[in-house]
């Protein structure tokens, strides 16, 4: 049987919004923080150490893209042809 947890949070009354006072409030307060046009991911706490700041996230996807790339559009060895079949024994 499942336990019922005890860290729940109790759900609001659907007036709860209506106690705080929305006239001072600012939309968009800490925008200013990131890049016009830039998003926001969660990165795996497993790959939090091997990427710890945007930069690196960002050049870590830089070189596998051009990986990518060039796997993509690298031509297939070509192997030489005789012609002939190998007798089986």
């Amino acid at each position: 049987m499942k336990k019922t947890s005890t860290h729940r949070k109790p759900i609001p009354p659907e007036d709860a919004l209506e106690r705080y006072d929305w006239d001072k409030a600012v939309r968009g307060r800490h925008a200013h923080r990131f890049p016009k046009g830039a998003l926001a991911v969660v990165i795996a706490p497993e790959l939090r150490r091997h990427f710890a700041t945007a930069d690196a996230v960002n050049d870590g996807l830089r070189v596998l893209l051009k990986m990518a790339t060039l796997a993509k559009t690298a031509s297939p060895p070509k192997h030489a042809r005789t012609g002939k079949r190998r007798e089986v024994a």
